[in-house]
């Protein structure tokens, strides 16, 4: 390992992801996840690693190391103006944005896809409908796209109610 390292410790389930700063500490996402407390933090190697080994995430493309630590801190500094998001902004989208200027994670795109190939063994396929919209446009003939699972879609008129007081509420909330 070395400064600028983007890297991870393997948890029950998922992964955990960080930014190695050569001094000995890690910046990366840390706390509860409860009313949105998780924020960037900067941590000694070992508390990062909670006894776990640490691992290395390779790139054929990044930024030099240096920047790479740059970035970490710079975030780190202005992490009040970030809210985590374990689909939209994780400690994986954060390592990827600091190394490569493009924040990714494969685990929730790879999370997504396992849901996806689960639903549809167990038969729950997501099923669209197309049905009348909500409110007012409704009213006049428009129309919206609908995603349920297919169970659920034999309950036909059960679906097209709520569906319809979900577009209302959609409709509705400005």
């Amino acid at each position: 390992m070395a400064k600028g390292d983007h890297i991870y410790i393997q948890c029950l389930g998922y992964d955990h992801h960080g930014i190695d700063c050569g001094d000995g500490t890690v910046i990366h996402y840390s706390g509860s996840i409860k009313g949105g407390t998780k924020k960037i933090v900067r941590d000694s190697k070992s508390k990062f690693a909670n006894g776990k080994s640490i691992k290395v995430k390779t790139y054929e493309n990044k930024y030099s190391l240096d920047l790479i630590v740059q970035r970490a801190e710079f975030r780190l500094k202005n992490s009040y103006k970030e809210g985590y998001n374990l689909i939209f902004n994780n400690c994986e989208h954060f390592a990827y944005d600091c190394t490569q200027g493009k924040p990714d994670s494969p685990q929730v795109i790879n999370g997504g896809s396992a849901l996806a190939l689960g639903m549809t063994v167990a038969g729950l396929a997501p099923v669209t409908a197309t049905v009348s919209a909500g409110g007012i446009l409704g009213l006049v003939g428009v129309t919206t796209t609908a995603v349920a699972l297919a169970p659920t879609i034999a309950l036909g008129g059960l679906v097209a109610g709520l569906g319809y007081l979900g577009l209302k509420a959609l409709d509705n909330s400005d």
